[in-house]
């Protein structure tokens, strides 16, 4: 039976390893190197194409090295490898996640009658506006630190130290729960509202998304996913929001099911996996 001192430990481990994970992503929002470089009169791709490579750098750092140091991988090399494994299912795997949303949130919106599906959301050109700002294909930029490390941070690193204390179950609903809680760091620039839902959609699809990860034993599908939700993702989820109410219901249905369609396609899948 694991000793109880154990367990916490390795929760302990995990919220220093969050901690640390969230100061390096959030380097940029801290600094506010975007208003810095706004007010010298830069471009907003130039300011995305900056803000991206320090994400990009410093993220990495944490997850290569900070996270498995903490957490006391030993073999980062092989286990970076392991959470990588690509083969064609994988693949598959990963943009039938992405298409599920799409389609649930087509179908939600639709039944709202809030649905704008506007291709401009993410293939405008990036540019400052006095209001909103146009983040247009930047956000396959802005996608990149989320898809690739957030993943390998809290469904690789994170969740398969779980595995090693905890059963298949509560490993996935912990590690869901650290990737929202995470999430409070967005509060350096979004207010508490914005981060209340950004929370609450985190820990439901992290879910999804941890089980997915476990059946399929790898991260891969779940970076591809999480980069496309992210990215193009974005002409689903602007909805024409002039009736608060009917927006709300949108967004928690969606967070509702999204998770629960991809688990169900996680053992459709991976049906044969014990």
């Amino acid at each position: 039976m694991e000793k109880p001192i154990n367990k916490i430990g390795i929760i302990f481990r995990i919220m220093l390893a969050v901690i640390l994970f969230s100061l390096f992503i959030k380097v940029d929002s801290i600094l506010q190197m975007a208003d810095f470089l706004v007010d010298r009169g830069w471009s907003l791709l130039q300011i995305l194409l900056v803000i991206t490579g320090i994400r990009l750098i410093l993220a990495g750092l944490a997850v290569v090295f900070v996270m498995p140091l903490i957490l006391g991988e030993k073999n980062i090399k092989e286990s970076l490898a392991r959470y990588l494994l690509t083969d064609s299912k994988v693949l598959v795997t990963g943009i039938l996640s992405f298409v599920l949303f799409c389609v649930l949130a087509v179908v939600l919106s639709l039944t709202f009658g809030i649905f704008k599906g506007d291709l401009a959301d993410v293939f405008a050109f990036p540019d400052l506006k006095s209001d909103p700002d146009v983040i247009g294909w930047g956000y396959f930029l802005l996608a990149l630190v989320p898809g690739i490390w957030e993943e390998l941070a809290f469904r690789g690193w994170i969740q398969s130290s779980l595995l090693k204390k905890f059963t298949p179950w509560i490993s996935v609903l912990l590690s869901a729960l650290f990737f929202s809680l995470f999430h409070f760091s967005n509060l350096i620039h979004q207010d508490f509202t914005q981060v209340i839902l950004g929370v609450m959609m985190a820990f439901f699809f992290g879910i999804g998304w941890g089980w997915l990860v476990f059946k399929s034993g790898s991260v891969v599908p779940v970076i591809i996913s999480h980069y496309l939700v992210d990215s193009l993702g974005q002409i689903f989820l602007n909805v024409n929001d002039t009736n608060q109410i009917l927006t709300s219901q949108f967004f928690l249905l969606l967070t509702l099911l999204y998770p629960v369609l991809t688990i169900l396609l996680a053992n459709f899948m991976y049906s044969n996996k014990e």
